[in-house]
This record gives structure tokens, C-alpha cells and sequence, in this order.
């Protein structure tokens, strides 16, 4: 019972209503989804985001079709592991990109092993943020403002700001 808010309005906004058929499977598949993720990704914190995301596609495709569809818990699940894999393929895109940048560096004369620890602690520490911090993360790497990121997300840049430097604070205590 005191999921169902959890799904129900925080992810409202971003990619729309669960139905509460969809909801009850996204409960009955909750450890299996996290233990996917976990294996997948490294991450529940993610997969828990992508599986709310994956309620509410399947709440509008039971909305659009207009055929019944006959196994509810697969097509859910189905649906929440193609995120998933999505997600991983995007993390291995930045990985490749990251290699051919350290490649690139070390034929310039850079110290790569240096450069190699500083990756795998950032990749780490990434790892250990939630999906909101690390979007605003990887904005931020690609050279957006706090400005731009607030506008985008439709927070405020100081709320955006403080947010992060927040969470990054409170992994710094967590790593030591």
C-alpha cells in the first residue's frame, strides 16, 4: 500500500499515469525487476526509475491497442527489460567514448593510469547517484549550464544547483 503514491504521482509528470492493473504487476515483479537491474545495470536505484517508466508505456498501450493484451506481468516485464538494455547500451556508449578519449590522451603523453583510476572512481560514484542527479551529472559533462539544466528539467537553476551539490555531498560522505 504504501508504494502505489511512489508510482502513482511521482512519475506522473514525466511519463504519464499507471493504471492500477499495471501497478499491481509492477508490484508482484518487484524483486525480480530489481535483481535484473542490479545484474544488468549495478543499479536498483535505476531500475526502479525504468520500471516506473515502463508502467506508464504500458498503461498507454493498454489505452491504445484495441486488442486485450492476454499476459499483463510479461509484456510489463518485456517492456521494462528493453529499457534496461537500452540504459546499458547508452552506459557502454560513454564507456567506448571515455576509452577512445583515454587512448587518445595517452598518445598525446598524457598519464593514463592516472586517468584510468580518476575514470573508474567517477564511474563508480556515478553509479551510486540516483537518476536525478545523474542526468543533471551527465549534463553537465556535456558542457550544459545549471541554467540550461533547469530550464530543461523546468526547475529553477539554484534548485537544480543545490540539489546536486547536495547528493554529490552526501556521496562524498559515503565514499570517505
Amino acid at each position: 500500500m504504501t508504494e502505489q503514491p511512489e508510482i502513482a504521482t511521482a512519475y506522473l509528470d514525466e511519463w504519464g499515469a499507471v493504471a492500477p492493473e499495471v501497478y499491481q504487476e509492477v508490484v508482484s515483479l518487484r524483486e525480480q525487476a530489481e535483481s535484473y537491474a542490479r545484474a544488468t545495470l549495478g543499479s536498483e536505484d535505476a531500475g526502479r526509475t525504468l520500471m516506473a517508466k515502463a508502467a506508464a508505456t504500458v498503461t498507454r498501450a493498454l489505452e491504445d491497442r484495441d486488442e486485450q493484451i492476454t499476459n499483463l506481468q510479461a509484456y510489463l516485464f518485456q517492456t521494462y527489460k528493453r529499457l534496461v538494455q537500452a540504459e546499458l547500451e547508452k552506459e557502454r556508449a560513454r564507456e567506448r567514448i571515455l576509452a577512445e578519449r583515454a587512448g587518445e590522451d595517452s598518445r598525446n603523453g598524457h598519464n593514463v593510469s592516472a586517468e584510468l583510476d580518476q575514470y573508474i572512481l567517477i564511474k563508480q560514484l556515478r553509479m551510486r547517484m540516483n537518476q536525478r542527479t545523474r542526468l543533471v551529472f551527465d549534463m553537465l559533462a556535456l558542457g550544459h549550464t545549471f541554467e540550461e539544466i533547469g530550464s530543461m528539467l523546468g526547475k529553477s537553476s539554484r534548485a537544480v544547483r543545490n540539489n546536486y551539490y547536495e547528493q554529490v555531498a552526501r556521496l562524498k560522505q559515503e565514499v570517505g
